[in-house]
């Protein structure tokens, strides 16, 4: 079922590229009464960040799964330029995947409840589902971390790992927009970390999802920003043993306009 969907890729990004001209225009006046409104304020860059991809493992970003996500023409691309520049710098890079021991829903499980609602059994470690993407393989030295619910904080210990080190800024990359990536950014927004979500390195599996979350959280819990512009801030960073946090500025003083 999941190889016969992207036989029809074309028809696909056809059908994807008229929905995103028809949120532009949405988005372009939704932009404009959000802002009115105070919303779509700029956290910006901190001096201490590290970079993290969410669920970049072959369930996700090979054919054939049912969690199979499109655009990996892109997005591997350029989760690998983050990468590289990131590394040049010593900044951390981070990895974080979807996996459960036991799958059988009838027995006390770690998929929980969720299991009712998608297909968390397909996420078996042993069949190598929830490894990371070879061609943005964790160095050594690099945390891969194995979380069980949508978002990479609860009951992982991602919060311990930024906080002892110091980061200030998160670098989100990977899948879904709609529900791993929205969630990690919420969270690490609330935890009191600058979430930046990187335009190109962010996908889904249903037109127009990408668009929508990424026009959502950048009104609300985060920056959107292109790989561009987040590869040229890491290269201008000072090695990240150099780096000391950015203290939280006070949020400006900006009243409702009058309707």
């Amino acid at each position: 079922m999941v190889d016969s969907v992207y036989e029809s890729d074309e028809a696909y990004k056809e059908i994807e590229n008229q929905l995103e001209q028809a949120l532009d225009n949405a988005f372009n006046l939704g932009a404009q009464e959000m802002e009115g409104r105070g919303f779509k304020r700029r956290v910006g860059f901190g001096t201490r960040p590290a970079v993290i991809h969410i669920d970049m493992a072959n369930a996700w970003t090979r054919p054939g799964h049912a969690f199979t996500c499109r655009n990996m023409d892109t997005i591997i691309p350029a989760c690998q330029d983050l990468n590289a520049a990131a590394r040049a710098k010593g900044v951390p890079v981070i990895f974080i995947t979807t996996a459960y021991e036991v799958l059988n829903a009838e027995l006390p499980s770690d998929m929980g409840l969720w299991s009712q609602k998608i297909p968390l059994e397909t996420l078996d470690p042993s069949t190598g589902a929830a490894d990371i993407d070879s061609r943005i393989a964790p160095e050594p030295g690099e945390l891969v971390i194995t979380k069980k619910r949508a978002s990479a904080f609860p009951g992982t210990y991602l919060n311990q790992f930024l906080t002892a080190n110091r980061i200030d800024t998160l670098i989100v990359t990977g899948v879904t927009a709609s529900a791993c990536v929205r969630n990690t950014v919420e969270d690490a927004m609330a935890e009191g970390f600058r979430p930046i979500a990187v335009r190109e390195a962010i996908g889904d599996r249903v037109a127009g999802t990408v668009a929508w979350n990424l026009f959502d959280i950048d009104n609300k819990f985060g920056d959107v920003e292109s790989v561009g512009t987040v590869v040229e801030y890491l290269n201008n960073l000072p090695n990240f043993e150099d780096t000391v946090p950015t203290p939280t500025a006070k949020a400006p003083q900006q009243a409702l306009a009058a309707k």
